[in-house]
């Protein structure tokens, strides 16, 4: 080996030392930045998290006054606000009417017909009043129901091929015909009933009928 190359080797040793002292500075650098940065995490999340800071928080909530009036939020929206003020209006509006509608109700209202009448007398009123209403509904209730059920009887009855008439009798029919036979002949009226017997007839002869 020359002397040269023996120059260069121990010229190069240096700097391979000082890039390995540089290297282990930046790693020690960037190691101390971590360290810094994760305990200012760790008090900031200590900081957020502990329980006396979120009781302080929530009671100051708790203690800070109401608002008196509430906030209107839709302020740029006139369309809403307009719906607004009428629906308030129309309240009013309805309230009034009320009033006058109660006052007018009072006029001719008189609270105590009979003197002394008193609260447990109108109760018994009341309760006749209920009683005798119910019985009323009661009976109308069951004439609809059996008018219902005779005219389900009827139906039922249209197609079953049972009589729903009395069956004609035969001696009636005649008894009719006889009549309406011997009606017919007589156009004028009904005649003098003749005496056909022996001595009738010899009493027409001589003219003596």
């Amino acid at each position: 080996m020359s002397e040269g190359e023996e120059g260069d080797e121990s010229g190069s040793q240096p700097e391979a030392s000082g890039s390995d002292s540089e290297g282990e500075g930046t790693e020690e650098e960037i190691d101390r930045a971590k360290a810094a940065k994760s305990k200012k995490t760790k008090k900031r999340k200590l900081r957020a998290t502990s329980p006396s800071t979120f009781g302080v928080a929530l009671s100051s909530l708790l203690e800070a006054p109401a608002p008196t009036g509430s906030a209107d939020l839709l302020t740029l929206k006139p369309s809403v606000k307009h719906a607004m003020k009428e629906e308030k209006l129309e309240k009013r509006a309805r309230e009034i009417l009320k009033g006058q509608r109660k006052e007018k109700e009072a006029i001719g209202h008189v609270t105590d017909v009979i003197g002394g009448w008193g609260n447990e007398g109108e109760r018994a009123l009341r309760k006749v009043a209920q009683r005798g209403v119910v019985k009323l509904f009661n009976a109308i209730q069951a004439s609809q129901n059996l008018s219902a059920a005779q005219q389900e009887a009827k139906e039922a009855q249209k197609g079953s091929g049972q009589p729903r008439l009395p069956a004609p009798s035969v001696d009636g029919f005649v008894n009719q015909g006889k009549k309406k036979k011997q009606g017919a002949d007589n156009i004028v009226g009904r005649a003098k009933e003749v005496d056909l017997s022996k001595e009738g007839f010899l009493a027409m002869i001589r003219g003596d009928a």
